[in-house]
């Protein structure tokens, strides 16, 4: 380069529009920077959020797989099949007590004829109220 090019460069850096402009590039890249620093900050704290709700919906899935192996297990079948469908195993005898009736200490271990024909004959009266379910639903519905 000449003398009269490095004089011209020298004077055109070292003019004030040049300078302007360098200032509004910097200025821009400053701003830039920061809506992404802004930006990543953001994201980061969405991911653990996210993680966050991760790690308790895991929590809660493990639970609910405990739960239902737990539904799963012979012993609870067998209970609920005892508490709420009335069931006996093989070979058990179901001995219905009443309220009203009080005994002395020395209990019969064998019931009598006549204390299983009352049992029998308030089971059937049990089961002489329980409705269909079709019929509960007409009943519902349509009275």
């Amino acid at each position: 380069m000449t003398k009269l090019d490095k004089k011209l460069l020298k004077r055109f850096l070292s003019s004030k529009i040049v300078l302007f402009v360098v200032i509004l590039i910097l200025i821009f890249l400053v701003i830039g920077f920061g809506r992404e620093s802004y930006r990543k900050y953001q994201l980061t704290k969405e991911i653990k959020a996210l993680e966050t709700e991760i790690e308790q919906l895991e929590g809660k899935n493990q639970q609910m797989a405990n739960l239902m192996d737990y539904f799963k297990k012979e012993s609870y079948l067998e209970k609920e099949a005892r508490l709420k469908l009335n069931l006996k195993k093989p070979g058990e005898k179901v001995v219905v007590i009443s309220g009203d009736q009080t005994q002395d200490a020395d209990i019969d271990p064998e019931p009598t004829q006549e204390i299983i024909n009352n049992n029998l004959d308030i089971v059937d009266s049990l089961q002489k109220k329980q409705e269909s379910n079709f019929w509960k639903w007409w009943e519902h519905f349509f009275q």
